[in-house]
């Protein structure tokens, strides 16, 4: 069984009433250290991965997610074995060469520990400052004529992301980029050792990136997901891996999700298997006693209904471990079971809660359900 660590920095604590707390310098550093105490932690307990959600110009310091890809660096920097990567990195509202280039570095930086998560954007403030030049802005999957156009900037970035990934040089046309542009370009060395990248004429006919990914053909994809089928059946075509921190109230939709993307699959003409379908996830509020873990959901749900069960996101809060360690032994054997997976992804907060409760909670889970 693999346990990811889906690892949220928050710049104020607890009980704390700060102002532009994410603009902070020392609190930036603060978190940083913290995060890389954890994770080494983690790690030595037998946790598989690190991943981030990407969120941009948080200055009130309730997720400090800018870069997840520098976060991942910073990880690998500090681990020997664990996987990073994110849930996920924007794919409509940036320019997918650059992000493809940003991605191929980090996998060749750890070694090939890379993976590589994306998602379409659901944070106004940040999707519709970053989408201005392609008029994208953020969606909530309901097929509105905003949306429509999200989704098409989404699936044609992808393909550019994957054809410089699995290619030496390629040329896309696309409704939102040209890649590349129509450009005349004399230079000698593309004469001498990339002479089919143009023409007789000098005109540029394909580019590629350097470097491309240490794996073969990419990095694994991971994708987080709550209800659209749409995204569920292209990513079962593309060979993504759907993430899901739903409740037991949406659990309902699993079978269904399961269902359309082992179609999607086989009429792509690969085997089906669950475990490279899904992933599950939880909200970590797993404490050292049965006080202490009333005490850290309590906190946790106050927290989501502040920043998350309200506009403009209106997301439930989805799945809790916590309570006791074999009611989370119970709940994650069920859930193996029951879907035939092998990968968790636990939410867990860095600088919400004292460090040293942050730790235990990580290492009560770990005792639940990693060692056991």
């Amino acid at each position: 069984m693999r346990v990811v660590v889906m690892a949220i920095p928050y710049f104020i604590g607890r009980h704390e009433n700060v102002q532009f707390a994410g603009s902070d310098t020392g609190r930036f550093q603060d978190r940083m250290e913290r995060m890389i105490e954890q994770i080494k932690f983690a790690e030595d307990l037998g946790y598989y991965g690190f991943s981030m959600s990407e969120h941009h110009m948080q200055v009130e310091g309730i997720e400090g997610t800018t870069n997840p890809i520098m976060w991942d660096l910073l990880v690998a920097q500090h681990t020997k074995k664990m996987k990073v990567g994110q849930l996920g990195m924007n794919l409509t509202a940036v320019n997918p060469i650059k992000l493809a280039e940003d991605l191929a570095m980090l996998d060749q930086f750890t070694k090939g520990r890379t993976f590589a998560g994306f998602s379409r954007g659901n944070t106004p403030r940040w999707t519709n400052t970053f989408g201005q030049h392609l008029n994208i802005t953020s969606t909530d999957s309901d097929r509105s004529e905003a949306d429509k156009r999200n989704r098409a900037i989404f699936y044609e970035n992808w393909r550019i992301v994957k054809e410089l990934w699995t290619k030496k040089t390629t040329n896309v046309q696309g409704e939102f980029w040209k890649v590349p542009y129509p450009t005349e370009w004399r230079f000698q060395p593309t004469e001498k050792f990339g002479a089919s990248a143009v023409d007789e004429n000098n005109q540029l006919l394909e580019i590629g990136i350097t470097p491309r990914p240490y794996q073969d053909p990419h990095p694994p994809i991971y994708a987080p997901f709550s209800q659209s089928m749409e995204t569920v059946r292209f990513w079962a075509r593309e060979g993504g891996k759907m993430v899901a921190f739903v409740s037991d109230e949406f659990e309902r939709f699993i079978p269904i999700m399961l269902d359309e993307y082992q179609k999607e699959t086989e009429k792509a003409g690969r085997v089906f298997n669950p475990d490279n379908a899904l992933g599950l996830g939880g909200h970590l509020t797993l404490g050292r006693n049965a006080a202490e873990s009333e005490d850290l959901e309590k906190a946790f749900r106050e927290l989501w209904g502040f920043a998350y069960d309200a506009p403009p996101y209106h997301a439930p809060v989805g799945r809790i471990w916590g309570g006791s360690k074999q009611k989370v032994q119970d709940d994650i054997g069920r859930l193996r079971e029951t879907y035939g997976i092998e990968e968790f992804f636990v939410w867990h907060h860095v600088g919400y809660f004292p460090q040293e409760v942050e730790m235990a909670i990580l290492e009560e889970f770990a005792d639940a359900v990693i060692k056991a």
